[in-house]
């Protein structure tokens, strides 16, 4: 019984699998200046032509538990310059319906790679927002500006 209801979790979690996104819970020190304000960080960078880097970075003195009621770590979207929603991640994508936390101890850091490629958008000027999805608190919300060429 044990061995069909493992068989049944992970099938359902490798049902939300596939979307190209990668999580890491990275504890190096990226090159800034390390931890220097008591306070969670969140930052948003272009990697490359629609390649972004998601990051939450815990710059407390303490650890932090970010608790979930699914798989779903994080969502974004991404809008024209005038505000039309054109993608929502939670919109095609399948979580699992668990509760679940995240721990980041102090100088730990969450890294969400997100790849736009897959949307195949038009050309033109767009603001993708990236957020966590905790339960309560604090959303950490980073938006970023890009042009499709």
């Amino acid at each position: 019984m044990k061995k069909l209801l493992m068989i049944l979790l992970l099938g359902l979690l490798m049902t939300g699998c596939g979307t190209g996104n990668q999580v890491s819970n990275n504890s190096e020190n990226k090159g800034g200046a390390g931890i220097v304000a008591g306070e969670i960080a969140a930052s948003l960078t272009e990697e490359s032509p629609l390649i972004f880097q998601y990051e939450v970075k815990n710059q407390t003195e303490e650890e932090v538990t970010l608790e979930f009621t699914s798989s779903q770590r994080y969502d974004y979207s991404v809008k024209t310059k005038d505000g039309k929603e054109v993608f929502l991640f939670s919109s095609v994508a399948s979580f699992l319906q668990a509760l679940g936390e995240e721990k980041l101890k102090q100088g730990e850091s969450l890294t969400y790679d997100i790849d736009l490629h897959e949307l195949n958008l038009e050309k033109g000027d767009y603001i993708l927002t990236v957020w966590m999805t905790p339960k309560g608190g604090k959303k950490y919300e980073m938006s970023k500006e890009f042009t499709v060429q």
